[in-house]
């Protein structure tokens, strides 16, 4: 039997696995150049995007909750294996099973997380199916802003998956949001309510 000062140290230590992934670039910014993201900041992302879409797909709150927090658990091994990126995939192998299993060991709750990351990795539920397309539509959307801000490198990522990575999406509301990006920017949405409301009008005076 596990004692509670054992238990209390092991969420101690799960909670510093999460905080590492904030300090977690990840890989592939040795063949996109330039980035601004973190593991954690795309789990994040991945969470509010999972959300979304299980509501666009008509999910319950309940059940887009259940995606959220797919959204931000599905990374969390990288804590122990670290992020790869697509060069390093074809060579190594990692044991996710085996992390994601020791990671919540010791906890009283670490079996249901356990069973989340299972439940996202099999891709046999609409909550998972959302909670998939949101971590495909977050590298789809960094991608763009990246293109935005001029990266050619991303440019040609954001080129070839919309081609050949979004018609494989799960669900037909993420393909939705990613035909979507290609007709606005991401500045849209705060110049479309700055011009709606004349804040700059107001700012500015008459003259």
């Amino acid at each position: 039997m596990i004692s509670p000062s054992m238990t209390s140290k092991k969420v101690l230590y799960f909670i510093q696995q999460a905080g590492s992934l904030l300090l977690m670039p990840r890989t592939h910014k040795r063949t996109l150049g330039t980035t601004f993201d973190t593991v954690a900041s795309h789990s994040f992302h991945v969470a509010i995007l999972a959300y979304t879409i299980a509501r666009m797909e008509k999910l319950s709150s309940q059940e887009a909750l259940q995606a959220m927090a797919m959204g931000l658990f599905h990374d969390l091994s990288e804590a122990r294996t670290g992020d790869m990126d697509f060069p390093a995939r074809m060579y190594t192998t990692v044991d996710e099973a085996r992390a994601v299993k020791d990671q919540f060991s010791g906890m009283s709750f670490g079996p249901d997380l356990e069973d989340l990351i299972v439940n996202y990795e099999t891709r046999k539920t609409k909550i998972s199916h959302c909670a998939k397309d949101a971590d495909s539509l977050q590298q789809f959307y960094l991608e763009w802003v990246l293109t935005w801000q001029g990266n050619k490198l991303a440019e040609s990522w954001y080129k070839n998956d919309f081609k050949n990575r979004i018609p494989g999406l799960f669900t037909k509301s993420a393909k939705t949001l990613a035909k979507m990006m290609k007709t606005s920017s991401p500045q849209e949405w705060w110049v479309e309510f700055v011009n709606a409301k004349k804040i700059i009008k107001k700012s500015y005076g008459k003259g």
